[in-house]
């Protein structure tokens, strides 16, 4: 399966909650980081956790792929979220991530911020 492909079957597990297609999705220790590579989740009993914890919060929130392209086994692709609550009030989320499929799995997932306001602390 080609990244893309694998982003699109994770994209369809997420809006239809299904957790277990998610986990099925990801290796063992796949590691989830942000910007600067802070890690914010690593192995699959926390990308269970996070995403469970999640959809409760946000019952609403749909997951859109938007442009793409992928080099070898590295996806890059802007994501939109839908019905992301914050403050009580639903809104949408615009990201940047970079993915890394391994034998059509996710191992590691890289999200950056689109509003980083320092850009001094980038580099």
């Amino acid at each position: 399966m080609s990244p893309i492909e694998v982003m699109n079957k994770m994209a369809t597990a997420f809006n239809n909650k299904d957790v277990d297609a998610m986990m099925d999705l990801i290796t063992d220790n796949c590691i989830m980081q942000k910007d600067r590579g802070e890690v914010m989740l690593a192995g699959k009993p926390s990308f269970r956790e996070f995403y469970s914890s999640g959809m409760k919060q946000h019952p609403n929130m749909k997951l859109e792929l938007r442009e793409n392209f992928s080099v070898g086994s590295v996806l890059f692709v802007h994501e939109i979220n839908q019905g992301y609550v914050v403050d009580g009030k639903e809104t949408t989320l615009d990201t940047t991530w970079v993915y890394q499929v391994v034998n059509g799995k996710i191992a590691l997932m890289h999200y950056f911020s689109i509003d980083y306001k320092n850009v001094g602390d980038v580099f």
